[in-house]
């Protein structure tokens, strides 16, 4: 317990310093699958958006028609961007493992890309599964790894380089596993990708210059595999030439409790 209490106070200050980067940046503050996930939840009353970032996901929500959200992230800087910046939404600073909520409190809950910071991916879910409503609906996304060991390792291994608060990134299969393991009922996921510029993806956690080093030979070093499967786009440069992006995978689930 003591290692998770520290690696989540680890996560909370890495991402208290980062709220410019996820308040502004394109891949979180819009697209189709955020449109999708907003579009399950459309019928909720009241919803509970899990470690909200900048809250994007809330805001949406809200302009949605959904009469009450609460925002709720474990850092505390987080929240007060959320709330600042859709002041439509409610915000409280929260574990999300532990939630300080009654049972059956709200009819949607959602959590996008942020659910491979968990140290206890199956203790979240058994929290949303405990405040859900009966009938509610959870929408959640995250970034996912390729079914292969090794090509998983690899891509943990950057995620943790560029991210100290990174825990695992998941598979599809593996969280068709964990939702099997509660009572909630998925009844819709798809799994899909999303370009990520090099340079933008580093810049959001404010990742410093030798670090950024490491990463790129890292990426430099990639596996052909993970190379053809995340389609990486070089371009030229003074060196010969520079990984520019990739494609990402990514999963959705629409999960009811």
């Amino acid at each position: 317990m003591t290692n998770d209490t520290d690696r989540k106070r680890d996560v909370a200050n890495a991402f208290g310093g980062a709220t410019d980067g996820y308040l502004t940046g394109d891949v979180l503050k819009r697209g189709a699958d955020l449109e999708r996930l907003v579009d399950w939840c459309s019928d909720a009353t009241c919803a509970l958006d899990m470690a909200t970032g900048a809250g994007h996901v809330a805001g949406a929500l809200a302009d949605a028609g959904v009469s009450r959200v609460v925002a709720a992230d474990l850092s505390p800087e987080m929240v007060r961007t959320a709330t600042t910046e859709y002041p439509r939404v409610e915000g409280v600073a929260v574990d999300a493992e532990r939630l300080p909520f009654a049972a059956n409190r709200f009819d949607a809950v959602t959590c996008r890309f942020a659910a491979h910071h968990f140290p206890d991916p199956a203790a979240f879910l058994s929290e949303v599964e405990r405040v859900l409503a009966p009938g509610g609906v959870v929408a959640l996304e995250d970034l996912c790894v390729p079914a292969d060991p090794e090509l998983a390792a690899y891509v943990n291994r950057l995620e943790r380089l560029r991210d100290p608060g990174h825990v695992e990134t998941y598979s599809r299969a593996h969280w068709l596993e964990l939702f099997a393991d509660t009572g909630l009922t998925v009844e819709a996921d798809r799994e899909t990708s999303r370009r990520l510029e090099v340079d933008a993806w580093l810049d959001r956690m404010d990742v410093p210059d030798d670090r950024r080093r490491e990463i790129r030979g890292v990426l430099a070093d990639a596996p052909a595999a993970l190379e053809k499967a995340f389609e990486f786009r070089h371009v030229p440069d003074d060196d010969g030439e520079r990984l520019e992006s990739y494609r990402t995978p990514v999963v959705l689930f629409r999960a009811t409790g």
